[in-house]
């Protein structure tokens, strides 16, 4: 009988690793019953191996069991993305759950702190003087009052302790990256989610097919970011589609200046998203203002192109003009730090 990590680190190592005792493995880890030292090689020799939709649907059941979770209103979405494109730019999926809720579509925003990356969604949350609410009631006060509110991950997966230093720890991205924007605690059923390669946009694909979410959209980014880049092709996939190959400039946005998405500390990030509520149009307010129309149209998802992203792009351009995402985002900040 297998009772052991040690077990599964082998199964891992020899590419031998299927959903069942995917399952099976997760349970030893999220129940503390393993070592920081097997847990990294097991995560390792997955990672070494390639995760597959088996690995992730077979971790998804032991973490959804475990999450804590809350109610939020049946059409809310998210913007959570995987993280781990390497590239360290700024807070684009943070900036877009305040343009997308100004537009009167419920957030239910999942995210952590940094862990591969300079500075996570709680980070820059944080660095906007967002308190991070704990209690389920509260985040769901939240949503129904302002139509928004941030569900920090350690709150709401709590066998996440017996993983998060040995994340760190490793420093390279895992199948905890793919699993994060799946574990929701709202089990919002549509969302639009960056990931870090074409060949995690495939699995998302498979995965959210088999979980019956298909008003979602998974974002290759273009020149390897897990958003919808402002350059280069982006392939857009809409679980049971096909590939929708989509550039800036077929909607009329130049190319713009990459660096300008550079990202830096919590407080630079979070200095960077006022900016460009504050008026300052930059790269940085482009890709925001892509990510944001894409996010629009998930209510459009059977005849999504060009025509409904530049409509979808105009909303988003007047909501950050008018100052309704600003507002959006003290209105947050209010809540949070009067609850």
């Amino acid at each position: 009988m297998i009772n052991s990590l040690k077990d599964f680190i082998q199964l891992a190592f020899d590419n031998n690793l299927n959903k069942e005792n995917t399952s099976q493995a997760f349970n030893i880890i999220m129940s503390g019953e393993s070592t920081d030292a097997q847990i990294s090689a097991f995560l390792i020799a997955l990672q070494k191996n390639g995760v597959n939709e088996d690995h992730v649907l077979g971790a998804l059941d032991v973490m959804q069991n475990k999450m804590i979770k809350v109610n939020i209103p049946s059409n809310s979405i998210d913007t959570c993305g995987t993280g781990g494109d390497g590239i360290g730019s700024l807070n684009v999926s943070t900036a877009t759950a305040f343009v997308v809720a100004a537009a009167n579509i419920p957030i239910a925003k999942h995210g952590n702190k940094a862990l591969t990356s300079k500075c996570g969604s709680a980070d820059v949350l944080q660095a906007l003087n967002i308190e991070l609410i704990s209690d389920p009631i509260d985040l769901e006060r939240c949503i129904n009052e302002i139509g928004i509110c941030f569900m920090f991950a350690p709150n709401h997966h709590p066998a996440m302790q017996y993983v998060g230093k040995v994340r760190q720890e490793i420093g390279i991205r895992t199948i905890f990256n793919m699993l994060g924007p799946l574990l929701n605690p709202g089990n919002v059923q549509s969302q639009i989610v960056g990931v870090y390669s074409e060949e995690v946009q495939n699995i998302y694909g498979n995965v959210l097919k088999k979980m019956d979410r298909n008003k979602c959209i998974i974002v290759s980014g273009g020149n390897g970011m897990d958003e919808i880049n402002i350059n280069g092709e982006n392939k857009i996939l809409v679980p049971g589609q096909e590939i929708y190959n989509f550039r800036a400039s077929s909607i009329g946005i130049n190319n713009q200046d990459e660096k300008e998405l550079d990202g830096g500390d919590a407080a630079y990030n979070a200095n960077r998203i006022k900016e460009i509520f504050s008026g300052k149009i930059d790269a940085f307010y482009e890709i925001v203002l892509l990510n944001s129309a894409f996010a629009l149209s998930l209510n459009d998802l059977d005849k999504l192109d060009n025509n409904v992203v530049k409509n979808n792009y105009l909303i988003a351009k007047e909501i950050i003009d008018s100052g309704k995402a600003m507002v959006k985002l003290k209105q947050l900040i209010e809540f949070t730090q009067d609850k």
